[in-house]
């Protein structure tokens, strides 16, 4: 018999001594027991001594004691094994509990804590070196979950889980954050290259197309990088610096990634600052409309207002919107503000004359809520606006990302009587596909357009423009306008309406009241340079 036979018989017996130990030593002392009684002769004796003393009836007495400690002795083996058995399911609990700590349970890659865990672990073994922490945020991964549902959205992230691993060093480590966020850890030699090198190549392998059932997929990715020697921040402050990087570089398409630099520090903190902030100003009313009144180029009625968001910070005095927008969005206070700007702007319209509208902008993000159309209904119902009075104003580029629920709720609220315009029309993309098949009932020309008009290729596109809408039966509205000079050619190309700071810098409540209830401007078709002026142009706060 070979010696790995003998071996495995070995290893076998071991196993099964260890499976039914409790057993054995329980039975061991009993069997002993009987051995020596069987030597010594024991058992005849008592035999013997029990036949001379029949009156005690001492077999009986015997015999009862055998049968209850046989029935012991098997209640025995059996709790033991019982306990066996649930120290054993302890055990595989908490196992999997710790592999749920430190795995991500859908991608097999690095949990959070682990993540955590790991950057610490770099810190220390970092020496002289450099430890980088790559943030990666998958760009457009929504749609594909809405397109291709959550099990397509898993094998995308699980794809891409697979890509990073691959694209990893030696050394390094990648785990996912949470939802489409993942992270890697690379210790590397002082200078920014290996950080810069690592993104390059995380870039490039998510960007291939992923097979999914019914389609292919295509995805790109924002990083954010944070470099710093292992001892000058702590593990959560390397992840969190990385993804204030990452929100930078999703404004750098083209580019896709971004350091985190020192001057970022205090912008870092300042966007945290407001958005502590930003909670307590929605339900302190903080947030106020301003109104920019909508002319008709033709007679020079204004025809409405556009709302403009505008925070009233008790500190910082007026903030415009492109400070505190993306903020909203990205903590996800954009539902929360949005509605509480529309009720307070549809009360200072219920003071204007009824044929004037009330144009409102409305979050990209807002088009994901399936609920917002009757959201937005329920607000114009308490504050007895009408319908045909709301004008939802929707860019685009947000079309383009998601056209079938967007035209699922742009349709629910046409079907109830509000209206849609297309804002920046010109920036964005298939236009002609989002006209032909969503019912808007007005245009928004982008403002890039009309200030350059004097410009022969801005000109043909502009007159493009207002031949497609002609034809399709949608009015126009060109904004920023600026001077009698622009108004004029647009008026006598056949542009409907015009805003911009021609008519009126943005006003407050006040203000646009005031607007509303004046005899309008002179008409642009006749306008000349220094002619057209708001009739109250001090009413009210302007701000830009």
């Amino acid at each position: 018999m070979s010696e790995e036979r003998i071996g495995n018989i070995r290893r076998r017996l071991a196993e099964e001594f260890e499976r039914h130990r409790d057993e054995i030593l329980l039975v061991a002392p009993f069997m002993v027991a009987a051995a020596l009684g069987s030597v010594f002769d024991v058992f005849e004796r008592f035999a013997n001594f029990a036949e001379q003393h029949e009156k005690l009836e001492l077999d009986e007495l015997f015999t009862a004691m055998l049968g209850a400690g046989l029935a012991y002795f098997v209640l025995l083996i059996r709790q033991r094994r019982l306990l066996r058995q649930a120290l054993h399911s302890r055990n595989a609990a908490e196992a999997r509990a710790d592999d749920l700590i430190q795995y991500d349970t859908l991608t097999g890659l690095a949990s959070r804590t682990a993540l955590l865990e790991a950057i610490r672990r770099a810190q220390d073994e970092a020496n002289d070196g450099l430890l980088s922490v790559l943030l990666v945020d998958l760009d457009r991964f929504k749609p594909i979950n809405d397109s291709y549902g959550h099990q397509g959205g898993d094998h995308v992230l699980q794809a891409v889980a697979q890509r990073l691993l691959a694209a990893l060093p030696d050394g390094a480590t990648a785990g996912r954050i949470s939802g489409d966020e993942f992270a890697c850890i690379l210790p590397h030699p002082a200078g920014p290259e290996a950080a810069e090198a690592m993104a390059a190549r995380i870039r490039t392998a998510v960007a291939k197309p992923i097979q999914l059932r019914g389609g292919m997929a295509e995805i790109s990715a924002s990083i954010g990088i944070r470099t710093a020697p292992g001892d000058s921040c702590s593990a959560e402050q390397l992840l969190h610096s990385a993804g204030f990087a990452r929100y930078r570089a999703k404004r750098f398409p083209e580019r896709g990634w971004c350091h985190f630099e020192a001057e970022l520090d205090h912008e870092m903190r300042d966007r945290a600052q407001l958005e502590i902030d930003m909670r307590a100003g929605i339900h302190r009313g903080e947030f106020v409309p301003y109104f920019q009144p909508i002319v008709d180029l033709q007679t020079g009625a204004i025809a409405g207002f556009e709302c403009l968001a505008r925070w009233q910070h008790p500190r910082r005095g007026l903030i415009g919107p492109n400070d505190f927008i993306p903020i909203a969005e990205e903590a996800g206070m954009i539902q929360e503000l949005a509605f509480a700007l529309l009720d307070r702007a549809c009360r200072a319209a219920r003071r204007w004359p009824p044929h004037m509208t009330l144009s409102f902008n409305i979050s990209p993000l807002q088009l994901n809520d399936r609920w917002l159309p009757q959201r937005v209904l329920r607000h114009l119902c308490s504050t007895g606006i009408a319908p045909a009075r709301l004008i939802i104003e929707v860019t685009e580029s947000r079309l383009f990302g998601d056209l079938p629920t967007a035209k699922t709720i742009l349709e629910s609220l046409k079907n109830a009587g509000v209206q849609i315009a297309l804002d920046d029309f010109g920036t964005g993309y298939a236009s002609l596909k989002h006209l032909r098949e969503l019912r808007f009932d007005r245009v928004k020309i982008d403002r890039s357009f009309i200030g350059n008009l004097d410009e022969a290729e801005n000109g043909e596109i502009v007159r493009a423009i207002f031949r497609l809408c002609r034809g399709l039966g949608l009015p126009t509205t060109a904004e920023g306008i600026e001077t009698a000079e622009t108004a004029a050619p647009l008026a006598a190309l056949g542009c409907d309406y015009g805003q911009g700071y021609l008519y009126s810098r943005p006003v407050d409540a006040e203000g646009a009241l005031q607007l509303a209830h004046s005899s309008g401007f002179a008409p642009a078709a006749s306008a000349v340079a220094g002619e057209i002026r708001p009739p109250l142009r001090e009413a009210g706060s302007a701000v830009a």
